[in-house]
């Protein structure tokens, strides 16, 4: 599980926290930053999986949350979390952009950041949904006529992608054998003789796009992300 976090705070609790991931995390790459321009920078230019801002003094709650606002206005593409405990300060930095605030009295930070850094993986077969989620924050896969070996976190179907009619009850068959997974069907054409083997198949369209556009499906499977991402790190 490789990954790259950015610590951002005063220097005795970056200096804990490195402590903490580097004895119990070691395959992470960490840097730190002071609060300020250069933190937010450096989180953007270097491609970091997860920024932390860390908790320090309640003088400084202003300071971190702008951490948090330069973070999400220079367009940092990873997530950002927040170490605090207060309700005041949880609703500020959820507000400010953070997607996801811990108690540092209940999850260390070692093992949330351990969570953070797994990108949910998504698996579609037809390459104009996997071209949708080219920027997402996601491991991305592609498959075929067999499902991933691994489950995803999230699989999407193409009904127009699939001529074998016995590829839905194989679908549905691994789905029920893989209850985490989410699905996301997408009826975008093929044959009749398909849909009516999705149906019977009990995989029920969740997006037509040529009655809704391709707006929902990627509000959706964002969404599904999300959804694995937060409940990992919640549970870590």
């Amino acid at each position: 599980m490789p990954g790259k976090v950015i610590l951002i705070g005063d220097l005795a609790e970056r200096s804990e926290a490195e402590r903490l991931i580097r004895e119990r995390v070691p395959e992470l790459h960490m840097e730190s930053k002071a609060l300020g321009l250069e933190a937010a920078e450096r989180a953007c230019q270097g491609a970091f999986d997860v920024a932390v801002i860390l908790r320090g003094p309640i003088s400084g709650h202003d300071d971190r949350i702008e951490a948090v606002t330069r973070l999400r206005r220079n367009g940092f593409a990873g997530r950002i979390l927040y170490e605090g405990a207060f309700l005041t300060e949880k609703q500020d930095a959820l507000a400010a952009g953070v997607d996801y605030v811990f108690d540092p009295d209940r999850q260390t930070i070692e093992t949330v950041v351990r969570a953070a850094v797994s990108r949910p993986r998504l698996a579609a077969d037809h390459p104009y949904l996997r071209f949708l989620f080219h920027d997402e924050w996601a491991s991305l896969e592609s498959y075929g006529d067999e499902p991933p070996a691994a489950a995803p976190d999230v699989i999407l179907v193409s009904i127009s992608s699939h001529a074998d009619e016995a590829f839905f009850s194989k679908i549905s068959r691994y789905l029920t054998a893989n209850p985490a997974t989410r699905a996301v069907v997408v009826d975008d054409g093929g044959t009749e003789e398909a849909g009516v083997a999705a149906l019977s198949a009990g995989l029920q369209p969740d997006v037509v796009p040529a009655a809704e556009g391709l707006a929902p499906v990627a509000q959706r499977v964002k969404r599904l992300l999300r959804e694995c991402w937060f409940s990992r790190v919640a549970a870590a």
